[in-house]
């Protein structure tokens, strides 16, 4: 009984620490473009087409995120052109009823996972490539 008591104490005496980030601000990653959405709201004259939208969140834990992104607005919010404006410096996101403007201030770093159509196209091709090779030698 003394060792189930003792270590009960230790088991609760030990704690686990979680750690989750707090975003600074809140952005959108489109095109490899990382986009600070601004406290301005962007009238309805003023915007373009339809560019792209969130399409994955940014992760709170470790602070990753990749291909277009969002650490604040969920998967489906739309990102337009702004009218006057190129679409690499200046972009309005979807906030409701109303858009927000959101400007440029860095790229987004590397990820493989921008890629992976590309990597898998690559294996799919040099697989081909090798079987091709394989049967054109075994009918000499």
């Amino acid at each position: 009984m003394k060792r189930v008591t003792w270590l009960v104490v230790i088991l609760l005496s030990i704690t686990v620490s979680v750690q989750a980030l707090s975003w600074a601000y809140a952005f959108v990653v489109f095109d490899g473009r990382v986009y600070e959405v601004l406290d301005k709201t962007i009238e309805e004259a003023e915007l373009g087409n339809v560019v792209g939208e969130v399409k994955t969140m940014a992760d709170d834990m470790d602070g990753s995120y990749y291909g277009d992104a969002s650490n604040f607005y969920p998967i489906g919010t739309k990102y337009r052109e702004v009218e006057g404006e190129p679409v690499q410096d200046v972009l309005a996101v979807e906030d409701g009823d109303a858009w927000k403007r959101a400007e440029y201030i860095r790229d987004a770093p590397f990820s493989l996972r921008n890629h992976l159509d590309t990597v898998a196209y690559v294996a799919v091709g040099i697989g081909l490539f090798v079987f091709g090779m394989n049967r054109v030698r075994r009918t000499r």
